[in-house]
Protein backbone atom coordinates (compact mmCIF):
# COMPACT_ATOMS: atom_id res chain seq x y z
CA UNK A 1 0.00 0.00 0.00
CA UNK A 2 1.44 3.52 -1.16
CA UNK A 3 1.67 6.40 1.37
CA UNK A 4 0.13 9.34 0.24
CA UNK A 5 1.26 12.05 2.59
CA UNK A 6 -0.60 14.78 1.06
CA UNK A 7 -3.92 12.82 1.54
CA UNK A 8 -2.92 11.63 4.89
CA UNK A 9 -2.45 15.35 5.75
CA UNK A 10 -5.49 16.45 4.67
CA UNK A 11 -7.93 13.59 6.73
CA UNK A 12 -6.14 15.28 9.81
CA UNK A 13 -7.10 18.62 8.55
CA UNK A 14 -10.55 17.08 7.88
CA UNK A 15 -10.69 15.56 11.52
CA UNK A 16 -9.49 18.49 13.39
CA UNK A 17 -11.58 20.90 11.69
CA UNK A 18 -14.50 19.11 12.06
CA UNK A 19 -14.51 18.31 15.32
CA UNK A 20 -15.41 21.72 16.93
CA UNK A 21 -13.60 20.00 20.67
CA UNK A 22 -10.51 19.56 19.41
CA UNK A 23 -9.76 22.80 18.57
CA UNK A 24 -6.93 24.91 20.27
CA UNK A 25 -8.31 26.56 23.07
CA UNK A 26 -5.39 28.89 23.65
CA UNK A 27 -4.53 31.57 21.36
CA UNK A 28 -1.24 33.82 21.22
CA UNK A 29 0.08 35.89 17.72
CA UNK A 30 -1.86 39.21 18.75
CA UNK A 31 -3.66 41.24 21.41
CA UNK A 32 -6.25 38.56 22.84
CA UNK A 33 -9.71 38.82 23.79
CA UNK A 34 -12.96 37.74 25.23
CA UNK A 35 -12.36 34.28 26.98
CA UNK A 36 -8.44 34.63 26.17
CA UNK A 37 -8.40 37.95 28.37
CA UNK A 38 -7.85 37.39 31.99
CA UNK A 39 -5.96 38.39 35.02
CA UNK A 40 -6.36 42.12 34.36
CA UNK A 41 -9.90 42.96 36.06
CA UNK A 42 -8.09 45.43 38.66
CA UNK A 43 -6.25 47.54 35.70
CA UNK A 44 -9.12 47.39 33.03
CA UNK A 45 -11.35 48.90 35.86
CA UNK A 46 -8.73 51.47 36.67
CA UNK A 47 -8.13 52.58 33.06
CA UNK A 48 -12.04 52.71 32.48
CA UNK A 49 -12.12 55.10 35.05
CA UNK A 50 -9.43 57.65 34.30
CA UNK A 51 -11.02 57.05 30.69
CA UNK A 52 -14.24 58.26 31.59
CA UNK A 53 -13.41 60.94 34.06
CA UNK A 54 -10.80 62.75 31.05
CA UNK A 55 -7.72 61.43 32.91
CA UNK A 56 -4.62 60.79 30.83
CA UNK A 57 -2.92 57.81 31.27
CA UNK A 58 0.38 56.41 30.52
CA UNK A 59 0.68 52.43 29.82
CA UNK A 60 4.23 51.14 30.13
CA UNK A 61 4.85 47.66 30.12
CA UNK A 62 7.30 45.48 28.42
CA UNK A 63 6.64 43.54 25.51
CA UNK A 64 4.02 40.97 25.52
CA UNK A 65 2.72 41.68 28.41
CA UNK A 66 -0.90 42.54 26.90
CA UNK A 67 -0.49 45.97 27.62
CA UNK A 68 -2.39 46.27 23.79
CA UNK A 69 -5.04 43.54 24.81
CA UNK A 70 -5.50 45.94 28.09
CA UNK A 71 -6.32 48.95 25.91
CA UNK A 72 -8.40 47.48 23.82
CA UNK A 73 -10.61 45.55 26.35
CA UNK A 74 -10.91 49.15 28.64
CA UNK A 75 -12.39 51.35 25.05
CA UNK A 76 -14.45 48.36 23.98
CA UNK A 77 -16.12 49.10 27.68
CA UNK A 78 -16.27 52.71 27.02
CA UNK A 79 -17.74 52.64 23.49
CA UNK A 80 -20.52 49.99 25.69
CA UNK A 81 -21.31 52.71 27.43
CA UNK A 82 -21.40 55.17 24.07
CA UNK A 83 -17.96 56.60 24.82
CA UNK A 84 -15.96 58.11 21.91
CA UNK A 85 -12.80 56.65 21.44
CA UNK A 86 -10.04 57.34 18.51
CA UNK A 87 -7.35 54.76 19.04
CA UNK A 88 -4.05 54.93 16.67
CA UNK A 89 -1.44 52.40 16.73
CA UNK A 90 1.97 54.61 15.81
CA UNK A 91 3.88 51.48 14.49
CA UNK A 92 0.73 50.82 11.90
CA UNK A 93 1.85 54.76 10.76
CA UNK A 94 4.67 54.68 8.41
CA UNK A 95 4.43 58.78 8.07
CA UNK A 96 2.53 61.53 8.47
CA UNK A 97 -0.25 60.45 5.93
CA UNK A 98 -0.89 57.74 7.67
CA UNK A 99 -1.30 59.00 11.26
CA UNK A 100 -3.46 61.92 10.06
CA UNK A 101 -5.63 59.93 8.11
CA UNK A 102 -6.17 57.77 11.10
CA UNK A 103 -6.91 60.02 12.83
CA UNK A 104 -9.61 61.18 10.84
CA UNK A 105 -11.20 57.67 10.16
CA UNK A 106 -11.23 57.72 13.87
CA UNK A 107 -13.14 60.95 14.17
CA UNK A 108 -15.67 59.49 12.23
CA UNK A 109 -16.53 56.48 13.29
CA UNK A 110 -17.28 58.59 16.62
CA UNK A 111 -20.23 60.17 15.17
CA UNK A 112 -23.05 58.32 15.74
CA UNK A 113 -24.60 55.02 13.76
CA UNK A 114 -24.42 54.26 10.20
CA UNK A 115 -27.45 56.02 8.53
CA UNK A 116 -26.49 59.40 10.26
CA UNK A 117 -22.68 58.46 9.65
CA UNK A 118 -23.84 58.88 6.22
CA UNK A 119 -26.07 61.69 5.86
CA UNK A 120 -25.12 64.29 8.30
CA UNK A 121 -22.05 63.40 9.85
CA UNK A 122 -19.67 63.01 6.84
CA UNK A 123 -20.38 67.16 5.83
CA UNK A 124 -19.81 67.77 8.78
CA UNK A 125 -16.83 66.06 9.74
CA UNK A 126 -15.06 67.91 6.52
CA UNK A 127 -16.37 71.13 7.70
CA UNK A 128 -14.37 70.99 10.75
CA UNK A 129 -11.43 69.99 9.41
CA UNK A 130 -8.66 72.60 8.21
CA UNK A 131 -6.44 70.49 6.29
CA UNK A 132 -8.80 68.32 3.72
CA UNK A 133 -8.15 64.95 3.10
CA UNK A 134 -9.02 63.15 -0.47
CA UNK A 135 -12.25 61.58 -0.11
CA UNK A 136 -13.41 58.09 -1.71
CA UNK A 137 -15.76 55.37 -1.22
CA UNK A 138 -15.85 51.93 -1.20
CA UNK A 139 -18.46 49.89 -2.11
CA UNK A 140 -20.82 49.52 0.64
CA UNK A 141 -20.15 53.47 0.62
CA UNK A 142 -17.56 53.71 3.46
CA UNK A 143 -15.31 56.59 3.51
CA UNK A 144 -11.58 56.52 3.09
CA UNK A 145 -9.51 59.29 3.91
CA UNK A 146 -6.06 59.85 2.01
CA UNK A 147 -3.53 63.25 2.85
CA UNK A 148 -0.59 63.14 0.36
CA UNK A 149 2.97 65.19 1.29
CA UNK A 150 1.14 66.19 4.83
CA UNK A 151 3.84 68.45 6.53
CA UNK A 152 4.20 68.59 10.08
CA UNK A 153 2.72 71.63 10.91
CA UNK A 154 -0.57 70.48 8.80
CA UNK A 155 -0.85 66.75 10.63
CA UNK A 156 -0.41 68.60 13.67
CA UNK A 157 -3.49 70.91 12.62
CA UNK A 158 -5.10 68.11 11.85
CA UNK A 159 -4.36 66.72 15.16
CA UNK A 160 -5.77 69.62 16.82
CA UNK A 161 -9.31 69.92 14.76
CA UNK A 162 -9.14 65.84 15.85
CA UNK A 163 -8.59 66.53 19.52
CA UNK A 164 -11.39 70.03 19.24
CA UNK A 165 -13.50 67.04 17.84
CA UNK A 166 -13.60 65.09 20.93
CA UNK A 167 -13.66 67.69 22.96
CA UNK A 168 -17.06 68.71 22.18
CA UNK A 169 -18.27 65.34 22.82
CA UNK A 170 -16.89 64.95 25.56
CA UNK A 171 -19.69 67.57 27.41
CA UNK A 172 -21.84 64.61 26.79
CA UNK A 173 -20.10 61.24 26.84
CA UNK A 174 -16.66 59.70 27.46
CA UNK A 175 -13.91 60.78 24.97
CA UNK A 176 -10.66 59.40 24.43
CA UNK A 177 -7.91 59.83 22.52
CA UNK A 178 -5.36 56.17 22.37
CA UNK A 179 -1.84 56.26 21.03
CA UNK A 180 -0.15 52.94 21.29
CA UNK A 181 3.07 52.14 20.46
CA UNK A 182 3.59 55.63 21.74
CA UNK A 183 7.48 55.39 21.27
CA UNK A 184 7.42 55.44 17.35
CA UNK A 185 5.75 59.41 17.84
CA UNK A 186 9.59 60.77 17.50
CA UNK A 187 9.90 59.11 14.21
CA UNK A 188 6.74 60.43 12.81
CA UNK A 189 7.65 63.99 13.97
CA UNK A 190 9.44 66.03 16.47
CA UNK A 191 6.31 68.70 16.94
CA UNK A 192 4.09 65.76 17.96
CA UNK A 193 4.46 65.32 21.41
CA UNK A 194 4.65 68.65 22.49
CA UNK A 195 1.32 69.72 20.64
CA UNK A 196 -0.31 66.95 22.11
CA UNK A 197 0.77 68.30 25.88
CA UNK A 198 -0.59 71.81 24.63
CA UNK A 199 -3.68 69.95 23.65
CA UNK A 200 -3.88 68.13 25.95
CA UNK A 201 -3.59 71.59 28.30
CA UNK A 202 -6.71 73.03 25.75
CA UNK A 203 -9.14 70.22 26.58
CA UNK A 204 -9.01 68.82 29.90
CA UNK A 205 -12.11 66.67 29.64
CA UNK A 206 -10.17 64.57 26.43
CA UNK A 207 -8.21 61.68 27.73
CA UNK A 208 -5.04 60.90 26.41
CA UNK A 209 -3.82 57.21 26.82
CA UNK A 210 -0.66 56.42 25.44
CA UNK A 211 1.43 53.25 25.63
CA UNK A 212 4.33 51.47 24.85
CA UNK A 213 7.23 49.06 25.44
CA UNK A 214 10.45 50.92 25.18
CA UNK A 215 10.55 51.95 28.50
CA UNK A 216 14.05 54.37 28.07
CA UNK A 217 12.07 56.19 25.17
CA UNK A 218 8.95 55.94 26.98
CA UNK A 219 10.72 57.68 30.18
CA UNK A 220 12.28 60.39 27.63
CA UNK A 221 8.66 61.14 26.17
CA UNK A 222 6.73 60.82 29.12
CA UNK A 223 8.45 60.10 32.25
CA UNK A 224 11.06 61.94 32.95
CA UNK A 225 11.61 65.31 34.39
CA UNK A 226 11.89 67.82 31.42
CA UNK A 227 9.74 65.54 28.94
CA UNK A 228 7.82 66.32 26.43
CA UNK A 229 4.51 65.06 28.03
CA UNK A 230 6.01 65.10 31.79
CA UNK A 231 3.51 65.43 34.22
CA UNK A 232 0.60 65.23 32.13
CA UNK A 233 -0.74 61.82 32.84
CA UNK A 234 -0.71 59.28 35.67
CA UNK A 235 1.76 56.39 35.35
CA UNK A 236 -0.05 52.75 34.45
CA UNK A 237 2.82 50.28 34.70
CA UNK A 238 1.26 46.48 33.97
CA UNK A 239 3.75 43.31 36.03
CA UNK A 240 3.25 39.59 35.46
CA UNK A 241 -0.28 38.53 36.18
CA UNK A 242 -0.53 36.00 39.14
CA UNK A 243 0.81 32.46 38.45
CA UNK A 244 -1.65 31.33 40.44
CA UNK A 245 -4.50 33.20 37.74
CA UNK A 246 -2.59 31.27 34.76
CA UNK A 247 -2.40 28.45 36.33
CA UNK A 248 -6.43 28.52 36.50
CA UNK A 249 -6.80 30.11 33.20
CA UNK A 250 -4.91 26.73 30.90
CA UNK A 251 -6.27 24.38 33.26
CA UNK A 252 -10.17 25.75 32.32
CA UNK A 253 -9.17 25.90 28.67
CA UNK A 254 -7.63 22.98 28.31
CA UNK A 255 -10.76 21.26 29.75
CA UNK A 256 -12.94 24.04 26.86
CA UNK A 257 -10.70 21.74 24.58
CA UNK A 258 -11.71 18.84 25.78
CA UNK A 259 -8.45 17.87 27.47
CA UNK A 260 -7.84 17.38 31.17
CA UNK A 261 -4.42 19.37 32.04
CA UNK A 262 -3.00 18.91 35.76
CA UNK A 263 -2.15 21.41 37.95
CA UNK A 264 1.31 20.44 37.65
CA UNK A 265 1.31 20.39 34.07
CA UNK A 266 -0.28 24.20 34.32
CA UNK A 267 2.90 25.06 36.90
CA UNK A 268 5.02 23.50 34.71
CA UNK A 269 4.02 25.31 31.78
CA UNK A 270 4.36 29.30 33.46
CA UNK A 271 7.38 27.84 34.93
CA UNK A 272 9.33 27.16 31.45
CA UNK A 273 7.50 30.12 29.90
CA UNK A 274 6.91 32.60 31.78
CA UNK A 275 5.94 35.70 33.35
CA UNK A 276 5.28 36.93 30.04
CA UNK A 277 1.64 36.01 29.16
CA UNK A 278 2.03 35.61 25.72
CA UNK A 279 4.45 33.51 25.79
CA UNK A 280 2.64 31.08 28.29
CA UNK A 281 -0.21 31.32 25.76
CA UNK A 282 2.38 30.19 23.14
CA UNK A 283 3.58 27.38 24.65
CA UNK A 284 0.23 25.97 26.10
CA UNK A 285 -0.73 26.11 22.30
CA UNK A 286 2.32 23.80 21.64
CA UNK A 287 1.59 21.05 24.61
CA UNK A 288 -1.77 21.24 23.86
CA UNK A 289 -1.69 20.03 20.01
CA UNK A 290 1.35 17.89 21.28
CA UNK A 291 -0.94 15.87 24.12
CA UNK A 292 -3.15 13.08 24.41
CA UNK A 293 -6.46 13.66 26.35
CA UNK A 294 -4.49 14.09 29.40
CA UNK A 295 -1.95 17.06 30.02
CA UNK A 296 0.92 16.28 32.63
CA UNK A 297 3.80 17.85 32.94
CA UNK A 298 6.04 16.12 30.80
CA UNK A 299 4.36 17.17 28.29
CA UNK A 300 4.93 20.54 28.68
CA UNK A 301 8.68 19.93 28.88
CA UNK A 302 7.74 18.34 25.34
CA UNK A 303 5.93 20.89 24.30
CA UNK A 304 9.25 23.70 25.02
CA UNK A 305 11.10 21.15 22.50
CA UNK A 306 8.84 21.52 20.30
CA UNK A 307 8.48 25.44 20.04
CA UNK A 308 12.19 25.34 19.93
CA UNK A 309 12.58 23.06 16.97
CA UNK A 310 9.86 25.17 15.07
CA UNK A 311 12.07 28.48 16.05
CA UNK A 312 15.96 26.57 14.90
CA UNK A 313 16.02 28.54 11.84
CA UNK A 314 15.16 31.98 13.21
CA UNK A 315 17.10 31.67 16.20
CA UNK A 316 20.39 30.41 14.40
CA UNK A 317 19.87 33.25 11.91
CA UNK A 318 19.80 35.97 14.27
CA UNK A 319 22.38 34.12 16.61
CA UNK A 320 24.31 34.12 13.94
CA UNK A 321 24.20 38.05 12.77
CA UNK A 322 25.61 38.53 16.33
CA UNK A 323 29.04 39.59 16.98
CA UNK A 324 31.07 36.63 19.05
CA UNK A 325 30.98 38.32 22.05
CA UNK A 326 27.80 39.25 21.91
CA UNK A 327 26.47 35.84 21.37
CA UNK A 328 28.90 35.08 24.63
CA UNK A 329 27.20 37.71 26.89
CA UNK A 330 23.97 36.49 25.95
CA UNK A 331 25.04 32.12 26.42
CA UNK A 332 25.84 33.32 29.63
CA UNK A 333 22.90 35.49 30.78
CA UNK A 334 20.76 32.01 29.35
CA UNK A 335 22.79 29.89 31.17
CA UNK A 336 22.46 31.41 34.54
CA UNK A 337 19.06 32.20 33.93
CA UNK A 338 19.10 35.07 36.22
CA UNK A 339 22.07 37.51 36.38
CA UNK A 340 22.31 40.33 38.88
CA UNK A 341 25.79 41.53 38.32
CA UNK A 342 26.68 41.12 34.97
CA UNK A 343 29.50 43.68 35.54
CA UNK A 344 31.99 41.75 37.17
CA UNK A 345 35.59 40.85 35.98
CA UNK A 346 34.69 37.15 36.32
CA UNK A 347 31.53 37.87 33.75
CA UNK A 348 33.38 39.45 31.40
CA UNK A 349 36.85 37.20 31.17
CA UNK A 350 34.32 34.15 30.36
CA UNK A 351 32.48 36.85 27.67
CA UNK A 352 35.72 37.31 25.83
CA UNK A 353 36.22 41.13 27.14
CA UNK A 354 39.10 43.03 28.87
CA UNK A 355 37.02 44.34 31.81
CA UNK A 356 33.07 45.34 32.57
CA UNK A 357 33.09 48.47 30.41
CA UNK A 358 32.88 45.80 27.35
CA UNK A 359 30.24 43.84 28.63
CA UNK A 360 28.15 46.70 29.68
CA UNK A 361 28.08 48.25 26.51
CA UNK A 362 27.05 44.71 25.01
CA UNK A 363 23.92 44.63 27.04
CA UNK A 364 23.12 47.97 26.30
CA UNK A 365 23.12 46.94 22.61
CA UNK A 366 21.43 44.00 23.09
CA UNK A 367 19.16 45.95 25.89
CA UNK A 368 18.42 48.34 23.28
CA UNK A 369 16.69 45.68 20.68
CA UNK A 370 15.06 43.75 23.39
CA UNK A 371 17.13 40.78 23.28
CA UNK A 372 17.68 41.19 27.25
CA UNK A 373 15.45 42.60 29.76
CA UNK A 374 15.56 43.12 33.77
CA UNK A 375 13.52 40.65 35.91
CA UNK A 376 13.23 41.00 39.52
CA UNK A 377 16.28 43.27 39.56
CA UNK A 378 18.36 41.12 37.13
CA UNK A 379 19.11 40.51 33.72
CA UNK A 380 17.72 37.69 31.45
CA UNK A 381 17.17 36.84 27.71
CA UNK A 382 13.47 38.08 27.28
CA UNK A 383 12.48 34.81 25.04
CA UNK A 384 11.97 32.12 27.39
CA UNK A 385 12.37 30.19 24.29
CA UNK A 386 15.73 31.49 22.68
CA UNK A 387 16.76 31.22 26.55
CA UNK A 388 16.13 27.74 26.11
CA UNK A 389 17.68 27.47 22.87
CA UNK A 390 20.62 28.95 24.19
CA UNK A 391 21.43 26.42 27.09
CA UNK A 392 20.59 23.80 24.51
CA UNK A 393 23.74 25.07 22.25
Amino acid sequence: MIHDPITHVCVIGRSIIGDVATRNPYSYGGPVSGPHFIGRDAEVADLVSRMVSGISVVVTAPRRYGKTSLIDRAAELVREDHGAVISVNLMHCPGLDTFASRLVSGAYATEGGRVRRARQSLPELLRRLRVQPALTLDDTGKPRFTFGGLAERDAIVVLDDVYAILSSLATQRPAVLILDEFQAVGELGGGLAPALKALGDQHPKVSLIVAGSRQHLMDALVLSRGAPLYNMAERLALGPIDERVMVRYLVDRARHGAKEMTEAAAGRICELAGPVPYDIQRLAYEVFDRAGDRIDSSDADDGMSGVIRREDPNFTDGFSRMSIRHRRVLVGIAVRRLVERPYTAEFAREAGYAGPPGVRRAIEALGADETLSERQGALVVADPFFAEWLRRL
